[in-house]
This record gives structure tokens, C-alpha cells and sequence, in this order.
């Protein structure tokens, strides 16, 4: 019989992405961290999640049983994958340090209408690294954007222009969103404090590490896939036209536009500051 003056334990189902942490005891469970729109609490797991990066993050709806008065004594008991879930649902605002710029980014993935390419993005920026260095990291070192958050900001002032560009044809204003905000993705490893890559190379090694999501996508629509790798800085999708995509050079041209921006309103701050230094 059950008591009735016991209460049960608290059962909550939400959209969560789920961070296996490091340093776990596989006799004691997993300790992870379940990122949700609001923020983000631990919890112990006995669930069989794969550990191994890129697989060491995983998302859908997930299930925790309250088990103690501190709001971290959670148990995940349950996670159904759900590739299609969301960003806006899971994602905190507090992941960046610049207010609005996950939920603004987040708007525009889950707002593309090409399943594919939605699932491509979402995919991407639900990378291991990417999930903290994507959102955290500067878009330069001294140039533009050069502070925390910069990386995703500079990204989303690039997707925002070519969304509200007019005279576009549909197809292309998906492949530009999608590309605006990845075109920069290399750079995340740019700022790794202990082993940074070349900024230089930033481009390459973005394409590098978007390879399996960019196979994925083919998979779902090959010729999608082969644009998106071209715009990426990959070979030349097949098509007759022997002109560069010309949604690749309106992205670079927002691109130019949105760094230069940013040197201006420095240069003016600088110019300011100069001015109210007294001799």
C-alpha cells in the first residue's frame, strides 16, 4: 500500500540538451548537464549515452525525477531523441555573453524551411565544442567583433542582412541563412586556449569539422549538400553555370559590411576617448 501522507518524488518532461560530463565513475552513473530555454541543472544518469566526443552530446525531451532539496539532486531517467526539436526550446539565452543573440540565432535555424538544411545547422551548433565555443568566443583577435560573444554576434548581424534581404529566391535564402551563420564555424577552434589553430585556416578547418554533418546532409538531399560544401569552401558542386554561387558573394559582401561596421563604431570610440583626455 502506498502512504498517502508520503508525496512522491517530483517527474519533469522537458527539451533538454544533454552534456555527458568529464570525469564521470561508470559504477556510480554519469554526471551530465541538461541545457534547457531556461538555463541549464545537473543530473546522475544510469542511461547507456555514448561518452565519446562528437557523440557526448545528445538532444530531445528528457525526463528527471526530483531526489533531493537541492535543485541538482536530479536523476535523468529518460531521453527521446528528437532531431527536430527545436533550438529555441533547448538552448539558454545565458550561453552567450551578449543578451538576445541565442534566442535571435536560434529563431532563425528553427525558421528555415528545408528540413535538411535545419537539421544540418542544428546538428552543427549542437557540436561538443561548439555548444560553448560558438556562443563564447570572439569573431577576431583585435580586428572585429574582437570580444566575448563576438563570434556569434558577427555570425548572426551576417544571416540577419541576407534574411531581410529582398529579391531572393527561396532556395538561396536558406543556403545563405545557413551558410551566415556557419561561415565563421573554423574560428571556434581559433581561441582554444590550449591548442588554438591558425586563424588563417579558419575556413578549412570549419569545412573539416562540418564534414560528417555536410555527409548527413547529402544523404537527406544530395544536391543541397554539394552546395553547402561548395559555399563552405569545398569543390565546386556539379551544375552548368560556370559562375561562383552568387549567394556565396552577397553572404561575404553582409560579411564585409557587418566587420566594417564594427571597426567604424571603434574607430569613433577610440576618436572619443582621444578627445576627453585632458592635456
Amino acid at each position: 500500500m502506498l502512504d498517502p501522507n508520503v508525496a512522491a518524488p517530483t517527474t519533469l518532461q522537458f527539451p533538454a540538451v544533454v552534456e555527458v560530463l568529464p570525469g564521470h565513475d561508470p559504477n556510480l552513473g554519469l554526471r551530465c548537464r541538461l541545457y534547457h530555454r531556461n538555463g541549464w541543472c545537473d543530473a546522475w544518469t544510469w542511461l547507456q549515452l555514448d561518452t565519446a566526443p562528437p557523440s557526448a552530446l545528445h538532444w530531445g525531451v528528457v525526463t528527471t525525477l526530483d531526489i533531493g532539496q537541492n535543485p541538482n539532486d536530479l536523476l535523468l531517467l529518460g531521453l527521446h531523441d528528437r532531431p527536430d526539436q527545436p533550438l529555441s526550446a533547448m538552448l539558454p539565452d545565458s550561453l552567450c555573453p551578449i543578451p538576445g543573440t541565442v534566442g535571435q540565432v536560434a529563431a532563425l535555424v528553427d525558421g528555415l524551411r528545408s528540413k535538411p538544411l535545419r537539421r544540418f545547422v542544428t546538428r552543427a551548433l549542437l557540436n561538443q565544442d561548439v555548444l560553448h565555443g560558438y556562443w563564447q568566443s570572439p569573431a577576431s583577435r583585435r580586428d572585429h567583433h574582437a570580444y566575448p560573444g563576438g563570434l556569434a554576434e558577427h555570425s548572426l548581424e551576417v544571416a540577419t542582412m541576407l534574411a531581410t534581404s529582398s529579391g531572393l529566391l527561396d532556395e538561396d535564402r536558406e543556403l545563405g541563412v545557413a551558410f551566415a551563420l556557419l561561415h565563421d564555424y573554423g574560428k571556434v577552434w581559433c581561441y582554444d586556449p590550449f591548442d588554438p589553430i591558425d586563424s588563417r585556416e579558419h575556413e578549412a578547418h570549419g569545412l573539416a569539422r562540418l564534414e560528417f554533418d555536410l555527409t548527413y546532409l547529402r544523404r537527406q538531399d544530395e544536391r543541397l549538400g554539394d552546395l553547402m560544401r561548395e559555399l563552405l569552401g569545398g569543390p565546386r558542386a556539379p551544375r552548368e553555370s560556370k559562375y561562383p554561387l552568387a549567394i556565396g558573394r552577397i553572404v561575404r559582401s553582409f560579411d564585409q559590411m557587418s566587420c566594417e561596421k564594427t571597426r567604424k563604431v571603434l574607430a569613433e570610440s577610440r576618436a572619443t576617448l582621444e578627445w576627453d583626455i585632458p592635456f
